[in-house]
């Protein structure tokens, strides 16, 4: 992947400000969800000049009041499958400004998501570039690139 690769707390915070009102603290980058949390997690790969992928980490909590936002419902009518569309768009969204950003030609996968507890996701293959940890209205929200080294 480009040197250049843009600063993850710029694109969330402009994300999550214009989306769903809630700005985004920066905490401390090895912040991380409790053990047994039940955590949502969305992954893009980018693909093309650039290799690697962008996930979206949040608690069920903070995915379920986005969720609520983003279809203009209470948050006690989120659906699992709504969640799931929520998290995925915003992996979506995080991937696309990542790589709007990068040179070359690139292209983003489908999102994917996952929901559950004590889980890793893990893209193989690839190391971290950038691990950014935040606190969103008292939820820790953390979103990766990580890069895909070619042989």
């Amino acid at each position: 992947m480009q040197t250049t690769v843009p600063d993850l707390s710029t694109i969330t915070n402009e994300i999550w400000t214009a989306m769903f009102g809630i700005g985004v603290e920066p905490a401390d980058d090895g912040a991380d969800h409790a053990r047994g949390e039940r955590v949502v997690t969305g992954v893009v790969q980018l693909t093309g000049d650039a290799e690697g992928a962008v996930t979206v980490q949040c608690s069920d909590r903070l995915a379920r009041r986005a969720t609520a936002t983003m279809f203009a419902v209470d948050v006690t009518e989120v659906s699992d499958e709504d969640l799931s569309d929520c998290i995925g768009e915003l992996a979506n969204m995080t991937g696309g400004n990542v790589k709007s950003a990068l040179d070359g030609h690139n292209e983003l996968s489908l999102p994917s998501v996952t929901v559950g507890r004590d889980y890793e996701v893990t893209v193989r293959g690839s190391r971290v570039v950038q691990r950014r940890a935040f606190d969103a209205a008292g939820d820790t929200l953390v979103v990766t690139l990580l890069t895909r080294d070619r042989a």
